[in-house]
């Protein structure tokens, strides 16, 4: 006996030290390891129908070639752009929650615009610098995220059933079940909320170059805005394009008119009633202050990782809640039962 307990000992060491080693290792490489599988997940339905018509050896180097050609594109905007985006973004958010406050909403709203307007612009703005300072750093997480997206995606169906076999047969529907509210979370933040407000936030800012409202870097902040404004409640893209429409309206209404337009079409409200939808169709759905809370309080805990694990961390936190519900209920069933017998 006193062997084997010295035996667990050991064991118990050896796997914490390896842990902390793995811990060490991975530490500054958590954020593109996270948004490397993150971007496999959005990307392997396309990956999978893409491999119905070219096979899945085409269809992953093709995929795999998009992602790293964006990557690149953004490392070059980043290079470009950063210094100049970063100063035209600290003043739109400054402008927007100074506005913000201005509104009457309920208490709880207000108390949380105020503490986000203390605290976020000057977390995104730590955040952003803390990724874009080092070019060489950035690439090579950059490497890293690309490298992480090939092989997640190439063995997406052997990880799958890895995953599944890990779970414990103890209680083994508890855990089908929190693993089916984390993919429900990350379904419905990563492939719909926030991949609904990227692509709104990118027209945005093409809308804003094109139409000569600011220089390059002005439109990617103002883009980012759009996302920020596209992920609050009782909020939308459309608070941007329609400044955007008054100021053209200085210079010529006939751009002003045309820029509603656009804004209208590509931006919102009309996505929102046309696009989104099919988006959400047959998917769980998330409330919008659970979303709204975890992605900004994820952010602020944990920097860009924050924008995943905030949500799937209050995901799952409501499916305990669940788990342990059902589990009072049945007891008390029991007790009842034994009780009438």
């Amino acid at each position: 006996m006193v062997g084997l307990e010295r035996e667990k000992v050991v064991w118990v060491a050896l796997v914490a030290i390896i842990l902390f080693l793995v811990w060490k290792t991975l530490k500054e490489l958590i954020t593109p390891i996270v948004f490397g599988i993150a971007a496999t997940y959005i990307a392997y339905p396309f990956y999978v129908k893409l491999a119905n018509k070219v096979g899945r050896r085409w269809s992953l180097l093709i995929v795999s070639a998009i992602v790293s050609l964006l990557s690149i594109l953004f490392l070059i905007g980043v290079a470009l752009w950063i210094t100049d985006t970063l100063k035209n973004l600290y003043t739109y958010l400054d402008a927007f929650f100074s506005w913000l406050g201005t509104l009457k909403v309920p208490g709880a709203l207000s108390s949380l615009f105020d503490a986000m307007a203390t605290s976020f612009p000057e977390k995104l703005r730590g955040m952003l610098l803390q990724y874009t300072l080092s070019l060489p750093k950035l690439a090579l997480q950059l490497i890293v995220f690309l490298a992480v997206f090939y092989a997640t995606l190439a063995n997406a169906d052997f990880l799958a059933k890895e995953v599944y076999e890990l779970l414990p047969s103890t209680n083994r529907d508890i855990s089908e079940r929190m693993l089916t509210k984390v993919r429900n979370t990350v379904d419905a933040i990563l492939k719909t909320w926030l991949f609904f407000s990227i692509t709104k936030g990118f027209f945005l800012s093409i809308g804003f170059y094109i139409f000569k409202l600011s220089n390059a870097a002005g439109s990617i902040a103002a883009g980012i805005l759009c996302i920020i404004l596209e992920l609050l409640p009782f909020m939308g893209g459309w608070i941007m394009w329609l400044i955007g429409a008054m100021l053209l309206w200085h210079r010529s209404p006939g751009l002003a008119v045309l820029f509603a337009i656009y804004g209208f079409i590509m931006i919102s409200p009309l996505p929102d009633y046309t696009i989104k939808p099919r988006l959400t169709k047959h998917r769980a759905k998330v409330s919008s202050v659970v979303a709204l809370v975890g992605i900004f309080g994820g952010i602020m805990a944990f920097g860009a990782v924050g924008i995943i694990l905030g949500p799937i961390a209050i995901g799952l936190l409501f499916a305990l809640i669940e788990v342990w519900k059902e589990y009072e209920a049945k007891r008390s069933s029991k007790a009842h039962q034994s009780q009438d017998a």
